[in-house]
């Protein structure tokens, strides 16, 4: 039942029996959060979750995250190249940039304002 349910959160009810094989990469993508969520980690791990996914399924999904990280105080430490998936669901991150790994900051700050390193990788040098 645990399983069902999870997989219905993440939009897959109904697909339990199937392979991975016969899954899509987004199909498998929702799968891997179903199974955080049966999981009921108190740290979710996350390393780019959702590419595979289209726009519309991805924002779905982050905001599932968000809303799972808020129901279960689970704190959520996601990888990402996409800027606007931080601003979708990030109160604070963590700029990794020439080797190194910055002091986390406030996402809308870190965007608004963002260092050289940044509006390289942004394009808006």
């Amino acid at each position: 039942r645990q399983v069902e349910a999870a997989l219905a959160r993440v939009g897959l009810g109904g697909m339990g029996a199937r392979k991975p094989a016969a899954l899509s990469g987004g199909q498998q993508s929702r799968v891997a959060l179903a199974r955080v969520l049966v999981q009921g980690r108190d740290i979710l791990l996350l390393d780019e979750p959702f590419a595979a996914l289209g726009p519309a399924l991805k924002a779905e999904m982050l905001d599932l995250v968000a809303e799972l990280a808020r129901e279960s105080g689970a704190t959520v430490l996601m990888v990402s190249h996409d800027p606007n998936d931080a601003r979708r669901i990030a109160d604070q991150v963590v700029l990794v940039a020439e080797g190194r790994a910055h002091e986390p900051q406030a996402t809308a700050e870190l965007l608004n304002n963002p260092p050289p390193a940044l509006k390289a990788y942004l394009g808006s040098a």
